[in-house]
């Protein structure tokens, strides 16, 4: 099993061997350093440097008519997302959302309503499993109902992937959508609406990337965007072509959308903006997901109203693109619209010059009580309180030629006679200067999602898989290894061709066997796959299971590696001369120190922890055959197995030890 040395030869072995190890070691450590500061330095700038327009002035900036003090040219609009009514959890969630379709929509009076996906939560009482509930679908139906939304507003509602969980197809008698949603079956699809008034044409678009099956989660987090899909998408664009804007929605992010993405972002480039949610701003940690893309277009992720009761108010003023995210019950609401934000400003479809020519500062307030107050400063200058126009619109007089340069600060303060006080700035700029793009919204929604996980699995994979054979092939054998700790101990795992060729095979077959198998969508067993999940005769693709893959990786194989390496070293004898003897492994005379002790403890409870986890979520989300056919499961009894062989080993040699015996 070992080479056999002298005892000057081990030690100059060990010596040798060990700079080997260090010196290549550190130069792929320093060459990863490298890469990576390569990479982020990339990152950075192609993320947060602003999106340079060099094309010819939008064609209606100098035409008039220019942001004045008349309600002409205006209109506004709400967007909300992931509403998730739920049977078991937040009822406020169900009631602030009548409120919300009786109170916001009869204050700010918007002309269309667009509510993008996740209209229900359809995951039972564990938050593990999922279904759809049709006591969910009802409670969503009666808020728009008796809140009497269509009536006030035009409510366009579409799923999201929630409301897609165990949907069999899309004329199956579980998909609710289809009964109690406003859209119906028509929003079932991508189609498109255009809001048409006096001074132009709106057109609005759903980019439909629903899973068609729709299985159950958690393999249900990236949508898929197929051929007849993006072909209605392209003929919808050709179609608005001749209106003042189009503008773009959907459930999931670009980032998160797998299929025909090149044939979807060109499309996506011919409006002024995408709409969507699904990301919930990863749990509050990125409040601000909003990026300009490098086609020139923008991408607003909307905070989610399941947690943080989110929603924003949208206005086009003389077809400049404005608007601001608000918490549900916070007031006055206050849409500044001219000047427009410098950060999202978007010259290859809007006629931002229009601003320059522009006689007045404009804003909408919209508030359940009288508005007692409202002020414009700019730059910390105070230039006084504004005039009320009509309906929602102040204005105030200014002069644009003072603020040609660089970047400028604008805040309005409203109050209301409730006493409740806002205050919302942001900086504009008349020149096209504009701040870096927040890199961590940027990174989300200008990059792939999917290519970012895959990567990672294949990084960490790829250099777990190979360490342990190029560990074995650098050392040779354990023989007089005099070094101790985790080094010394995976020296000893390496060697041991039982247990090394375990893990590697623990570590390989997630990447080319199936996972589980069952009942994947409502009364239809399939399989489930690195690639994705093959079910009903169909291959639904799905890249979220390469996220499954790495956190595997980090807290399964990883430290199951070191938990046999660890025991391993303590348990097992060395060879010398052929014969087996203890004494020339000082540590197999003792159990582990306290730091090996705690570190084995702490890996064994991370890989059992996550492993049941893993089977119970195989339970509850496929059903029994998917615990009993579950990688999981029977990765977890062989590692069962291994261990007791460990153990058993470790009973042996001691009673060998002390009964003086030698082989």
């Amino acid at each position: 099993m070992f080479g056999i040395l002298s005892g000057s030869g081990k030690a100059r072995y060990s010596r040798k061997t060990m700079v080997k190890v260090l010196g290549i070691c550190t130069t792929i450590l320093l060459l990863n350093i490298a890469l990576l500061a390569w990479l982020w330095a990339i990152a950075v700038e192609h993320f947060t440097v602003p999106v340079e327009y060099n094309g010819p002035p939008h064609q209606r900036g100098h035409k008039p008519p220019y942001p004045g003090d008349t309600m002409d040219n205006l209109w506004w609009f709400i967007h909300i997302s992931d509403i998730h009514i739920s049977r078991f959890r937040d009822p406020s969630r169900t009631t602030d959302f009548q409120k919300f379709c009786t109170n916001e929509i009869d204050i700010i009076k918007p002309e269309v309503t667009i509510v993008t996906g996740d209209l229900t939560d359809a995951k039972d009482w564990d938050h593990v499993g999922s279904k759809q509930y049709e006591i969910e679908w009802k409670a969503y139906h009666n808020a728009i109902k008796f809140g009497h939304v269509q009536e006030k507003t035009v409510w366009i509602d579409i799923r999201g992937n929630h409301d897609a969980f165990k949907v069999t197809h899309k004329t199956h008698s579980v998909n609710y959508y289809r009964r109690y949603s406003a859209m119906g079956e028509k929003g079932d699809t991508t189609f498109m609406y255009q809001h048409k008034l006096p001074f132009g044409t709106y057109s609005f678009i759903s980019v439909n990337a629903i899973l068609d099956p729709g299985p159950g989660r958690p393999f249900n987090f990236f949508g898929y965007i197929g051929k007849d899909d993006i072909e209605k998408l392209e003929h919808y664009v050709d179609e608005s072509h001749h209106s003042n804007h189009t503008m773009f929605f959907g459930h999931y992010p670009t980032s998160t959308i797998i299929g025909e993405q090149f044939r979807l972002n060109n499309a996506l480039s011919q409006g002024i903006a995408y709409l969507c949610g699904h990301l919930h701003s990863l749990g509050g940690m990125i409040p601000n997901m909003k990026a300009l893309q490098k086609t020139g277009s923008l991408e607003l992720e909307v905070e989610d109203w399941k947690i943080n009761r989110m929603y924003r108010v949208m206005a086009y003023d003389h077809d400049l693109l404005s608007f601001n995210d608000v918490n549900f019950g916070e007031w006055p609401v206050v849409l500044i619209t001219n000047p427009k934000r410098a950060r999202f400003m978007a010259p290859k479809h809007e006629p931002v010059d229009k601003m320059i020519h522009s006689t007045h500062i404009r804003f909408l307030l919209f508030s359940p009580s009288p508005i007692t107050l409202a002020t414009v400063a700019i730059d910390g200058v105070d230039l006084g309180p504004a005039k009320h126009v009509e309906g929602p619109l102040y204005v105030l007089p200014w002069e644009p030629a003072k603020f040609m340069d660089g970047l400028h600060t604008i805040t309005v303060t409203a109050k209301n006679a409730a006493g409740d006080v806002t205050n919302t700035g942001y900086r504009f700029s008349l020149d096209g200067s504009r701040p870096m793009q927040w890199f961590a919204a940027s990174l989300f929604l200008m990059g792939d999602i999917t290519c970012g996980l895959q990567f990672l699995c294949i990084f960490v994979g790829f250099w777990f898989v190979l360490s342990l054979p190029v560990v074995r092939w650098l050392t040779k054998s354990s023989a007089g290894y005099r070094h101790h700790g985790l080094p010394r101990s995976l020296v000893v795992l390496v060697h041991n061709n039982m247990y090394l060729y375990s893990i590697l095979g623990i570590a390989i077959y997630p990447l080319i066997g199936p996972w589980c198998i069952g009942e994947i969508i409502e009364g239809h067993y399939g399989a489930s796959t690195l690639l994705g999940l093959y079910v009903n005769g169909t291959f639904i693709p799905e890249t979220f299971s390469y996220a499954v893959v790495f956190v595997d990786i980090l807290l399964f194989q990883l430290p199951m590696t070191i938990y046999f390496a660890l025991h391993l070293d303590c348990y097992q004898p060395t060879v010398s001369n052929g014969s087996i003897t203890m004494k020339s492994n000082r540590r197999a005379k003792r159990p582990l120190c306290l730091c090996s002790s705690v570190t084995s403890f702490a890996c064994l409870v991370s890989m059992f922890i996550w492993k049941i986890y893993l089977c119970y979520s195989a339970y509850a989300c496929y059903g029994p055959l998917a615990l009993f056919t579950s990688k999981d499961l029977w990765t977890m009894v062989f590692v069962l197995l291994l261990r007791s062989k460990l153990v058993r080993s470790k009973q042996y040699y001691r009673e060998m030890n002390g009964n003086g015996q030698t082989s």
